[in-house]
């Protein structure tokens, strides 16, 4: 058990460090990923984390990482912990182990040199290559000989002398997280940040009120020179994506220009907007890969826009590592910021973001806007976008000349489609059509007519010539051709210049340089920047893109046995998950649930997971509890749980060894409704006879006053009946409610029932418990697995099951996927009942005065 010794130091139910899961066996790594946190627990030290056979051997090391080859520091190493520690930022809780605040200060690849990590751990020799935001180059660490006091743990940790090595202290010069931009001593005070900045914005006139990012079209420019004068600043056009990234309660969501969702194909960036301190913003900026000299490179960006989206942090940090420049803000906490001057705007943007990390603020000049055009054409820059230093946010679609791009040239090569015919001279070829490739598909790009001299003009009649068909052969709308058009077969490649593209991703402004000799049509890439038009691409989904994306989940050690007596294993789990998914979402979907983990099977140790673990994948929704739910007696306590809308998510529970699944009787849209009240039958002190004769009086009773209920197995020996409400009644009513209710059961079963909280005071009765109906409070799901023998299920049923006779063990992971094949879902109705409640108060009363 490689993280057997991590999870024995911590309570799982009062850290909020990630548990994580025993990793599969593997064979010898020789990459990974790695993270150094700086750790403010009884001492301030520094954790040097590297990814070996799944897990994260870890190393404190006191004095923290050096580049100066002459400096050997200490490394004791500690316990391995879990692969989602990777981005682990937070502050530990105060009685709990290793209590303090703790920063990512640089994460990134590991390559190991030599030998294997398991290799060069066991000799005591570990050589490797660093590609971190800080670390970068070989470094070193050696097992120092035993002496003395020494325990054989004590290692040296060091760099290689390379081009990366340097003098001076990288800790002291580089202290910001690279998530977040705080320093560590800052970390605990990132709720005062929020509040100062939010309250600047209101004091600057801001209004109060939301700014649903999904609904916010980006701010666009329009073309023209770089302007003169006073009131503008000048910002690098970067080659990148256009994101606008929002930060909510519920989590954050990236969102392309298009619409569509990229929250999971950047989970590195992701984190970094979790990590601000506002639980509320909305930022704007561009989404950007770096190529070996240091320039943004769309051609390296294009592999992570839609390939299948990645299940955690050290796929993404290995393959394209990303930087989400910040160029505006446009809300924090409740302070709407888009009416506010730019120059303002992005005096508080700094605030929030204040050292460069996964996310940083992209520079600008004040002045100069003509020197920085000159520097972009000079080293083959995209260009240069001036901004009005006073200008609001205006969303697009519509284009504001507040915000002005200026575009140097490029030069790409194009396929030619065919030739238009030409007016006057020009009668023999107008232009020529252009086309290249996404994917596998040949696309229109536009025509070429500048430059086509009648010496160029010859040459390339006596090449197409031979190569005239009937039909078009590439896709796309052509521009119209009144004089008439040849089309060609895609065999001649051309040499063209153009200024930029167009929003329908055609070509501007271009010039004809000259014919490619030799190069293969199929060469022929060059698109428009952005996410529509990277090969793979398809229509965004007109609602919830996420859902529609293929999310692949990686499910570890399959056959670990979870329940030992009948052998039925994790996979077993999932399995049972993943088939029952249509039955059991809807109860689940848009409804805060709370899980219970049994990572070593029913028998091992068990927690309750509230909290959302760190590294969860993007794709899985999850909301802020204390924020769902308003309610005296629940305190302050707020909870980041989780939301299972999709079948992805039910696996990714399951591969974490959640048995049993909790739901709230509340929704997210609707946290101060109840769908229904639950009425729970404990039998421990009696026998499920009287459960079942109780349940019919509680049937026989709302059947009275105008309600319905919904009986089901508890998973366990007891019984549950929901009682639809149809969203009617407050948490908190429905709490009474439902005691109205088990006092009338009681009433009427005096000698086996009974409501008494204090269990040495019940006697041998049935528990009428009606304590998981109110604010916070939850119940078992229907369909949810029970950690009990024979991997029971708590069962919807039919009111004709509830005899005497009923047994719960029938209900089995083997047996309720058949069961609702053949038979279906009872409680299907629970949540579109909408029963008259002025009605059913009327009978209740009734019921009560007799």
């Amino acid at each position: 058990m490689k993280l057997g010794t991590y999870r024995d130091k911590r309570d799982a139910s009062r850290t909020n460090e990630p548990m994580g899961d025993e990793p599969e066996a593997r064979g010898p790594t020789w990459r990974g990923a790695f993270v150094v946190h700086q750790h403010d627990a009884t001492r301030m030290h520094y954790d040097l984390r590297i990814e070996i056979g799944g897990v994260l051997a870890s190393f404190a090391v006191p004095h923290g990482p050096s580049l100066d080859p002459e400096v050997k520091n200490l490394a004791v190493q500690t316990e391995d912990h879990p692969i989602e520690y990777l981005d682990f930022e937070g502050v530990i809780p105060d009685g709990t182990y290793g209590a303090g605040p703790m920063i990512v200060w640089d994460f990134g690849v590991v390559r190991y040199l030599d030998l294997s990590a398991e290799d060069g751990l066991a000799e005591g020799k570990l050589h490797f290559g660093l590609e971190g935001k800080k670390l970068r180059g070989r470094f070193a660490l050696v097992r120092m000989k035993p002496k003395g006091k020494a325990t054989g743990r004590e290692w040296l940790f060091f760099k290689k002398a390379d081009a990366f090595a340097s003098k001076g202290s990288i800790v002291d010069e580089r202290p910001e997280s690279v998530l977040s931009g705080r320093r560590v001593s800052e970390l605990e005070a990132q709720a005062d940040i929020a509040s100062q900045v939010e309250a600047e914005a209101f004091a600057l006139g801001c209004p109060r009120g939301s700014l649903p990012a999904k609904k916010v079209s980006p701010m666009l420019c329009t073309v023209g020179d770089v302007p003169d004068g006073p009131g503008w600043i000048h910002e690098l056009k970067m080659d990148g994506v256009r994101i606008i990234g929002e930060k909510t309660d519920r989590g954050v969501e990236l969102t392309y220009r298009s619409g569509r969702s990229a929250t999971a194909a950047y989970p590195e960036v992701t984190r970094a907007v979790l990590a601000l301190p506002p639980a509320r913003v909305v930022l704007d900026g561009e989404i950007v890969a770096f190529d070996e000299r240091g320039r943004p490179s769309f051609d390296k960006l294009a592999s992570r826009i839609h390939t299948a989206p990645r299940a955690d942090l050290r796929h993404a940090l290995q393959d394209v590592p990303v930087i989400f420049l910040v160029f505006d803000l446009l809300a924090v906490g409740e302070a709407v910021l888009v009416d506010l001057p730019l120059t303002l705007r992005k005096r508080l943007l700094r605030k929030l973001i204040p050292a460069a990390g996964v996310l940083r603020v992209l520079d600008h000049l004040e002045g100069g806007g003509d020197k920085l055009f000159t520097f972009c054409h000079e080293n083959n820059l995209e260009g240069v976008v001036s901004k009005r230093a006073d200008s609001p946010y205006r969303p697009g679609p519509a284009r504001s000349g507040d915000w002005i791009k200026t575009k140097t040239e490029q030069q790409a090569r194009f396929v030619v489609v065919g030739h238009t015919v030409g007016e006057r001279g020009r009668a023999r070829l107008g232009a020529l059509d252009l086309a290249s490739y996404e994917g596998d598909r040949l696309v229109w790009r536009g025509k070429v007519g500048s430059g086509l001299s009648d010496d160029r003009i010859d040459e390339l009649l006596k090449l197409l010539g031979p190569l005239a068909v009937s039909a078009p052969t590439a896709e796309g709308t052509y521009d119209a051709a009144p004089r008439g058009r040849t089309h060609v077969r895609p065999e001649i490649v051309v040499d063209v210049r153009f200024l930029e593209w167009s929003d329908e991703g055609h070509i501007r402004f271009p010039v004809y340089l000259g014919v490619a000799y030799g190069v293969e049509p199929g060469l022929c890439r060059s698109a428009p920047h952005d996410e529509d038009h990277v090969a793979g691409a398809e229509e965004p989904a007109s609602e919830a893109p996420t859902q529609a994306e293929a999310i692949e989940v990686r499910v570890t050690n399959r056959n670990k046995v979870f329940w030992p007596e009948e052998g039925y294993t994790k996979g077993d789990l999932v399995d049972y998950y993943a088939a029952v998914a249509p039955a059991l979402l809807p109860y689940l979907r848009d409804r805060p649930v709370m899980l219970v983990r049994y990572p070593d099977g029913v028998h091992g140790k068990s927690f309750y997971q509230w909290n959302v673990p760190h590294g969860m994948p993007p794709w899985v929704k999850s909301v802020v509890l204390g924020k769902h739910v308003s309610s005296p007696d629940e305190g302050d306590n707020k909870k980041h749980v989780f939301l299972i809308d999709r079948p992805e998510s039910l696996t990714y529970i399951a591969n974490l060894a959640c048995i049993p699944i909790h739901v709230l009787g509340s929704r997210v849209g609707s946290p101060d409704l109840a769908d229904f009240l639950t009425i729970d039958f404990d039998v421990k002190l009696l026998h499920l006879r009287a459960a079942v004769a109780q349940a019919l009086t509680l049937r026989a009773i709302l059947d009275e006053v105008g309600l319905v209920g919904y009986p089901k197995t508890s998973g366990q020996s007891g019984l549950h009946v929901f009682v639809s409400l149809g969203a009617t009644l407050s948490p908190s009513a429905a709490r009474t409610l439902a005691d109205l209710l088990g006092q009338l059961i009681v009433k009427r079963h005096p000698d086996t029932a009974t409501m008494e909280r204090v269990v040495q005071k019940r006697g041998p009765r049935v528990y009428v418990d009606t304590g998981q109906t109110g604010p916070s409070r939850t119940i078992v799901a229907p369909y949810s697995v029970r950690a009990t023998p024979g991997a029971r299920v708590s069962t919807p049923l039919t009111w004709d099951e509830v005899e005497p006779d009923l047994d719960p063990s029938r209900f089995t992971i083997r047996t309720v996927p058949e069961r609702l094949t053949r038979s279906g879902d009872p409680m299907a109705p629970l949540l579109a009942d909408k029963p008259d409640m002025a009605a059913v108060m009327a009978q209740l009363a009734k019921l009560v005065g007799r």
